[in-house]
């Protein structure tokens, strides 16, 4: 399915396919792109047949961020935007922000979504695109990968949770330094600063990434979730809580059908069958 610069497949391991594709800008992203990969990833989270989500770029690049030329251009479907100007009591500041939280809705569901996400990055992964990538699970990239903040080039300071998904993988001090001077980071670096997970041939990319989809969408699509939520929880919540969410998970866990198919599989020597029940 394609519409607005965004393509979406679902193959029939599970896995779905997001592209962002408006390869003659580096797949830079427009207003109405931002919406409809928002509206794509919502929906996956509500679709069972959806186990995995793997965002990528046509062409040669990941995403360059957001595409300039269209920053305060109207999108006649945005309908936060027409509401906020037909409101004269809404301060400016306030309906910008509004408009910015819900078209960042696309990270905060890489981010949030229930079943596991991976980032495949071929060339540039900046701005807003460095922030989608870094709310993925996963990031897989290719040597020709390159990672750039890019924001104070244009005197601003992030948007897209970007900010916060890079601290909590390489830490404060680095963070701030990748921000305030905006270097470009090589694939090499960015494997050896934890920005990427995994770095593959150009040529191995595509296929390694695939298996490492499918190999997760073969997994226990519940226990994967509650995985993520207790990762999520070690970030963001103090220790009493945090244990006490991974004691109660791993009771929904164990009361699974996947849990008794796993068990038994493991006592015949063979490979779990999990459905996601």
């Amino acid at each position: 399915m394609s519409e607005a610069g965004v393509m979406s497949r679902l193959d029939e391991h599970g896995v779905l396919t997001v592209t962002l594709n408006r390869p003659e800008v580096k797949n830079a992203l427009d207003t109405a792109s931002q919406r409809r990969l928002g509206e794509i990833l919502e929906e996956a989270a509500r679709t069972p047949p959806v186990r995995v989500v793997v965002l990528t770029g046509a062409g040669r690049a990941f995403c360059s961020g957001g595409d300039v030329r269209s920053l305060g251009a109207p999108d006649p479907d945005d309908r936060l935007a027409r509401e906020f100007s037909a409101d004269p009591t809404w301060s400016e500041a306030e309906a910008r922000a509004d408009r910015l939280r819900a078209l960042s809705a696309a990270a905060v569901s890489l981010y949030r979504l229930g079943k596991p996400t991976i980032a495949m990055i071929r060339g540039p992964a900046a701005g807003m695109g460095l922030s989608l990538a870094l709310a993925c699970d996963f990031r897989c990239a290719s040597p020709d990968a390159f990672f750039v903040t890019a924001f104070a080039k244009i005197g601003t300071s992030g948007d897209y949770g970007g900010s916060y998904f890079m601290t909590q993988l390489i830490g404060p001090a680095r963070t701030k330094e990748l921000y305030m001077l905006s270097e470009r980071v090589g694939a090499e670096r960015a494997l050896e600063l934890g920005l990427i997970s995994r770095l593959f041939g150009e040529e191995a990319l595509e296929r390694e990434t695939g298996e490492l989809a499918r190999r997760l969408a073969e997994g226990p699509p519940v226990a994967l979730r509650y995985i993520k939520e207790n990762v999520h929880a070690a970030l963001e919540a103090p220790f009493a809580q945090a244990f006490e969410s991974e004691l109660r998970n791993m009771i929904r866990t164990r009361l699974t059908q996947d849990a008794g198919e796993g068990s038994r599989a493991f006592a015949e020597k063979r490979a779990p069958r999990f459905r996601g029940l």
